[in-house]
């Protein structure tokens, strides 16, 4: 029966002290964590949970472990508050992807970014074209904040990938294909005769073709 009334306790105590943490280091909601507080977050989580069950971890000892970690979470967030070099190394600072409408492909390659992924967050945000996208900011909690062109630069034609990094996808999307030969004359069309130069095109239904050169070395 005692083991009972222990882990009661420390159950207790641990849902105090976590809701206590919470209040002290700041309330986010799961789209504003950063990977950091993600991290911070799994740690938490396997203190309390290893000191609940384990006989041998006293009430004292759950109450000493989230004393120090409430206390090293508050200085850290002071401390990344106060000091923004700090900060921006550890939580890292929002990126700008597309600029005026035009792709930082280092960018994207320094932070693993395909273009696949790129058009998937954009597309949950409603946008099915990197043309019609003025500005992209990557947010350090890995979300996409988007600036669209204004309407009378925009298209509302629908738009499928045709070139990823110097390859033609026949295929990109299930359920709707492309002929090779018709990509292959409408980039010839656009001025460019080699399918590797381009590291990234779209064909939109209204025929128009929207193509991304490679970075010039």
């Amino acid at each position: 029966m005692e083991i009972f009334v222990t882990i009661g306790i420390k159950l207790v105590i641990s849902f105090f002290g976590l809701w206590i943490i919470t209040f002290i280091t700041g309330r986010k909601t799961l789209s504003q964590l950063t990977p950091l507080d993600f991290l911070s977050s799994l740690i938490l989580s396997e203190i309390v949970g290893n000191t609940i069950y384990d006989d041998e971890v006293k009430i004292w000892h759950l109450l000493f472990a989230l004393f120090i970690w409430t206390a090293l979470s508050y200085l850290f967030e002071k401390v990344t508050t106060h000091f923004v070099k700090f900060g921006n190394m550890a939580e890292g600072r929002t990126v700008l992807l597309i600029d005026d409408g035009k792709v930082d492909q280092d960018l994207l390659e320094k932070y693993d970014i395909e273009y696949t992924q790129l058009l998937f967050m954009l597309r949950q945000q409603n946008i099915f074209s990197l043309s019609e996208v003025r500005y992209a900011l990557l947010e350090t909690n890995g979300s996409l904040s988007v600036m669209r062109k204004s309407e009378a630069e925009q298209s509302s034609a629908f738009s499928i990938t045709v070139i990823d990094k110097g390859r033609v996808l026949e295929e990109s999307m299930r359920g709707r294909s492309m002929n090779k030969k018709q990509i292959q004359e409408r980039v010839r069309e656009s001025g460019y005769n080699c399918i590797e130069d381009i590291a990234y095109a779209e064909y939109k239904e209204d025929g128009t073709i929207y193509i991304l050169p490679k970075n010039k070395p």
